[in-house]
């Protein structure tokens, strides 16, 4: 007996220990001739063909890829692979094209060969979407979310494009944490839109009752506006409901934004409040807001208006609003007699039709206490005027003609005056 008193454990003889080596080499043996099965009866390239059988008639797509298929057996099953497209029947433009997709399934998609249809995850990096043709195979699909597979690990976008006839979206990014049919979806959204000279760089938070089919939607984040005369950074909540989402396009009504907006340029930081309301239609390359309500709270040089009509854009830029000024802004300069008497609204009216970047004549209609302005100015002069306020002139970039019914200067009464405004600044 040992010091402890107990006898030494007995050695194992030898039978056993070969029974137990015996076992493992057959487990290991046996996984590795699964594993070989699964290679050899769904090599890469077949096992995604399976599940492409599968997929391309639930989405309604033509989905096809060059080059070898990376893949990957350890944990969840992953197949890569590179330059893929995206067709929607019918269409001779690419819906989608990407440099590389991840694919992952799970292990009972693989051994029913794609019948048990499900994706644990995928990521496109370098994606180029074309948004007519994306809503064009929309427009073609059943009513609801369709036969939709779910995403148990979601769908991940990195560095992608989307592009419309007159607009783009750049350095996309997508995040859908999980992706079901007929189930609410959440999920992240970033990237930078480009209209002409204009960037206006994006990051929200999305949620929509459905992944395709949805009738509600609701975005919350940041939105800016780059000019390169100034910048526009706003946070802003979005809910809107789209109406009929087995027609054509896409209709939201009503739609809801609030903003709390900044504007910054050089000298100058203005604060204001700012929110919206109506219908918004995207269809044929064309967006439209009609009817639409608008309206600013504001102190000092920004004014406090409310006003209602329509904006569209397409080939161009069109607005046309008709709305009141609360009051005479404090920040602007000081009205002389009579007009300095009455603090009523200032009702006015507003056309456009340009570029984007808002750099055509925009007509401008201001009545106020016995005066009418009927002209013309140009959006980056009136944001330079008003960045240079304190120290420049005191007469905004204005082109028209100014009537006043009655006007006091010292030692006089005028009345009847029309007043041609011309700063120089016209070509």
């Amino acid at each position: 007996m040992s010091a402890s008193g107990q006898a030494p454990a007995a050695p194992v003889p030898p039978r056993r220990r070969r029974r137990g080596l015996k076992w493992l080499v057959g487990v290991a043996a046996l996984l590795a001739a699964g594993i070989a099965a699964i290679w050899l009866l769904l090599p890469p390239e077949r096992a995604l063909r399976l599940a492409l059988a599968r997929l391309e008639p639930a989405l309604g797509l033509s989905i096809q890829f060059d080059g070898a298929v990376d893949y990957r057996l350890r944990g969840t099953p992953q197949l890569v692979v590179h330059d893929v497209t995206v067709r929607a029947p019918g269409t001779q433009t690419p819906m989608l094209q990407a440099r590389r997709v991840l694919l992952a399934l799970p292990w009972k998609t693989i051994r029913s060969r794609g019948a048990d249809l499900e994706i644990t995850r995928v990521e496109l990096d370098s994606p180029q979407l074309q948004l007519p043709v994306l809503l064009h195979w929309l427009d073609t699909r059943p009513p609801g979310d369709g036969a939709l597979p779910p995403f148990t690990d979601g769908l991940h976008v990195r560095d992608g494009r989307l592009d419309a006839e007159d607009w783009r979206i750049e350095g996309l990014t997508l995040d859908l944490p999980t992706l079901h049919a007929e189930r609410a979806v959440t999920g992240q959204v970033a990237g930078t839109a480009i209209v002409d000279a204009l960037r206006i760089p994006f990051r929200l938070r999305l949620q929509a009752d459905r992944p395709l089919a949805f009738s509600r939607v609701e975005a919350r984040g940041t939105l800016s506006a780059d000019s390169g005369e100034g910048r526009l950074d706003t946070r802003l909540a979005l809910e809107a409901t789209r109406v009929d989402a087995d027609a054509p396009g896409l209709t939201l009504a009503p739609l809801r934004v609030a903003m709390d907006a900044r504007w910054r340029a050089e000298g100058t930081d203005l604060p204001f409040a700012f929110g919206l309301q109506g219908r918004l239609a995207f269809a044929d390359g064309r967006l439209m807001l009609a009817p639409i309500g608008l309206a600013t709270r504001a102190d000092d040089v920004v004014p406090t208006f409310s006003a209602g009509g329509r904006i569209a854009y397409g080939d161009v830029l069109e607005i046309a609003l008709d709305g009141r000024i609360a009051h005479w802004p404090a920040g602007w300069p000081a009205l002389p007699a009579p007009l300095s008497q009455t603090d009523g609204p200032l009702p006015f009216a507003i056309r456009y039709r340009g570029p984007a970047t808002l750099g055509a004549p925009l007509s401008l209609h201001v009545a106020h206490a016995g005066a009418r302005f009927d002209g013309s100015a140009r959006v980056p002069e009136v944001l330079r005027w008003l960045d240079a306020l304190d120290s420049g002139t005191p007469v905004p970039p204005l082109r028209g003609q100014l009537r006043i019914d009655r006007l006091e200067v010292p030692g006089a009464t005028l009345e009847g005056l029309e007043i041609d405004v011309d700063d120089g600044s016209a070509p």
